[in-house]
């Protein structure tokens, strides 16, 4: 069974303030909920932080951005941060995707919030947790990463893609308007070519919705994370064009 939790209070919730609560460990969480009264432009950064490693790192337009796109409804007053990602067809391909919790885990929850005008109102900011039962072991961490892009007015080529053995992607949602295609190569070898037209098709037909000014790359966009993920793992490069 899939329960909610209200999470505990935040500390220094306030405008031009970093919000921070602890995460308890023991159970598997799926998503966890902010309730707030803050506009998404008002939330400048959101993280995850996991022994040290920042393992998420949002924002609240990305955070609607992400809902929009997997055609999720968006409710006035919260923001969902995906851990699992709750559009999986089957229920491992959820739980594979979930954030796994050891005893000794040291879990912290991060918002920053931007300053605001004399008068503005109390910040009002809550956390609830989409959470399921405890797992023996953690097999996989799921991440939410910036990265940046050398950008020309032509072509680009990104060589810095974050990669290694056990390190595998669910999407890249790149912010621009400006891609009008995409490659990936591995090893010398062209493993993807496609336009924005074409995937843009392709996405309406597995109800998933572009929004504007991103160009979005979704390996797994059938629902079948277990078997669609996008391998980072290669032996002399891998590089974006």
């Amino acid at each position: 069974m899939i329960s909610v939790m209200k999470l505990n209070s935040f500390t220094g919730a306030g405008y031009g303030e970093k919000a921070s609560l602890v995460i308890p460990t023991g159970p598997v969480y799926e998503e966890i909920f902010l309730e707030t009264n803050l506009l998404p432009e008002q939330i400048t950064r959101v993280t995850i932080t996991l022994n040290g490693d920042e393992i998420v790192v949002l924002d609240g337009q990305l955070m609607k951005m992400l809902e929009a796109y997997k055609g999720l409804n968006s409710t006035q007053g919260f923001y969902s941060i995906p851990l699992a990602d709750i559009t999986a067809k089957t229920k491992n391909g959820m739980r594979y995707t979930a954030l796994v919790t050891e005893k000794t885990d040291n879990i912290l929850l991060e918002v920053e919030i931007a300053p605001a005008a004399d008068g503005a109102p109390d910040v009002q900011l809550k956390g609830f947790a989409s959470v399921s039962p405890a797992q023996a072991a953690r097999i996989v961490v799921p991440q939410i990463k910036k990265q940046t892009m050398q950008a020309t007015s032509t072509e680009n080529e990104f060589l810095d893609l974050v990669s290694g053995p056990l390190l595998y992607v669910r999407r890249m949602h790149f912010a621009s308007d400006k891609i009008t295609s995409l490659e990936m190569f591995r090893d010398y070898i062209r493993e993807y070519d496609s336009t924005g037209v074409v995937d843009k098709m392709r996405a309406l037909r597995n109800r998933r919705f572009w929004q504007s000014g991103y160009f979005h790359f979704d390996p797994i966009m059938r629902g079948y994370y277990l078997d669609e993920l996008m391998s980072t793992a290669h032996d002399m490069s891998s590089n974006l064009r």
